[in-house]
């Protein structure tokens, strides 16, 4: 087995991490944006400031956990070829 595949491997694990992470982040910022809209209070700007960092999260983590996946998908496959 190549020395390099725990480390692909680890690496993959700490992007899944980070993954789940930003997906929180993003259900914490749906639940302010709907208390800002139930409130009826907060300047548009803020509620628009809101949803944009929601989508920056929700697209960082699904691209962290695609880069994981490719990560596990290539390291899996290598280390079959070496066996």
């Amino acid at each position: 087995m190549s020395p390099e595949l725990p480390a692909i491997a680890a690496h993959a694990a700490v992007l899944r991490s980070d993954a789940r992470v930003l997906a929180e982040c993003a259900e914490r910022l749906r639940e302010i944006g709907a208390g800002l809209e139930a409130a009826g209070v907060a300047p548009q700007w803020l509620r628009e400031s809101v949803n944009t960092h929601l989508t920056a999260c929700v697209t960082a983590a699904a691209d962290l956990d695609a880069a994981a996946a490719h990560l596990s998908h290539y390291a899996g496959r290598t280390c079959r070829r070496d066996i």
